[in-house]
């Protein structure tokens, strides 16, 4: 008996040392907020001169839009009285009417002007305009002459380009997918609701998936992809709950994942498997950003005068929120940092994984 003890103790000490070294996992790590700086946004930083060789980030807050750095000088600042499109590269400030329609580089100089009437549109590197109407829309080359152009039967209601790819989603329901020459790649209807009109829509970098949130009485999430020169939904679902407004549908830059909203609530599709996760988001969805590696998520929303910050790790963990109270804000990210906008200032802060 004094044996069988004798042996049953190392036994047991041996056991419990493997199943510690065996079940033992590295803890995940968690983003961490550090405070850069904060910038009046409502003037141009007197070191201003030192940004010419830097990236300038562009951002609108209230009636006043501009540039700013990574290490914070608002580089250029102006206010428009009515409306303004505004990207890495250009921005145009406009009216209800009139042409030409000038457009300036992020230093304020002049680029080029646009000689049709219409509502410029800019993304990125890349200049299209809603012409009147709004059933129709040009894509512009860089100095502002038409690249080409196409007009539909239906007013435009949702509108996204990618560096391969163009989307146009329409009242009537309608989706229609073009190449960077204007030929047409795709055209199909999600369909499955009572007042079928198209809400969100965005096409991937690589253009061979797009996606929208469209219809009343029936909304529903739609992802379409591009095979055999040929569209095929790969994917969709009826959302419990619906909106009327517009909401933002954003794929990653890898193609992965597709982010979109709905009322109270955003969707994150893993497109390799073709699943879909939920994350409750009070309010307005106003902006879905994507940080460089795209593992980290940012959205930003409104209830009630008071934004929130959310903030998803691997695409679709929900890590927090921060929450303010503003008449206007913005949120966007570059390398590691996120930048907020809020009235009259702009902060950064630095998110790193420990």
């Amino acid at each position: 008996m004094e044996k069988k003890a004798n042996i049953a103790i190392p036994l047991g000490i041996t056991l419990s040392v493997l199943y510690i070294i065996l079940a033992a996992r590295p803890l995940s790590k968690e983003a961490h907020f550090i405070s850069k700086w904060t910038v009046d946004a409502n003037r141009v930083s007197a070191n201003a001169e030192q940004a010419a060789d830097k990236n300038k980030i562009p951002f609108k807050i209230g009636q006043n839009a501009g540039y700013f750095t990574e290490d914070g000088i608002i580089s250029n600042v102006f206010t428009f009285p009515y409306k303004v499109t505004i990207s890495p590269s250009s921005y145009a400030v406009y009216g209800s009417n009139g042409k030409p329609i000038k457009f300036n580089n992020p230093d304020g100089s002049q680029a080029g002007q646009i000689e049709l009437e219409g509502f410029p549109f800019f993304q990125q590197d890349r200049k299209y305009l809603m012409l009147p109407g709004g059933n129709a829309f040009s894509a512009l080359n860089d100095d502002g002459t038409v690249h080409w152009s196409f007009e539909n039967y239906a007013p435009i209601t949702a509108f996204s380009s990618s560096e391969n790819g163009v989307i146009a989603g329409y009242a009537d329901g309608t989706v229609i997918t073009f190449d960077n020459n204007g030929t047409i790649l795709d055209k199909y209807s999600p369909g499955g609701s009572k007042y079928e009109v198209i809400l969100g829509a965005a096409i991937s970098k690589d253009a061979k998936y797009y996606a929208t949130v469209s219809g009343q009485d029936g909304q529903r999430f739609v992802l379409a992809s591009r095979k055999n020169g040929t569209g095929t939904i790969e994917f969709h679902e009826f959302l419990k709950s619906s909106t009327s407004r517009q909401v933002p549908v954003v794929f990653s830059e890898d193609s992965s994942r597709c982010f979109f909203a709905y009322k109270d609530g955003l969707g994150v599709v893993d497109i390799s498997r073709l699943k879909i996760t939920h994350i409750k988001i009070n309010g307005a969805i106003l902006s879905i950003q994507l940080s460089d590696d795209s593992d980290t998520v940012f959205i930003l929303s409104k209830t009630d005068g008071q934004y929130t910050v959310s903030v998803l790790e691997k695409y679709s963990v929900y890590t927090g929120s921060f929450s303010f109270k503003a008449d206007h804000a913005f949120i966007k990210v570059h390398s590691n940092k996120l930048f907020v906008g809020k009235d009259s200032s702009i902060s950064c802060m630095e998110f790193q994984y420990k």
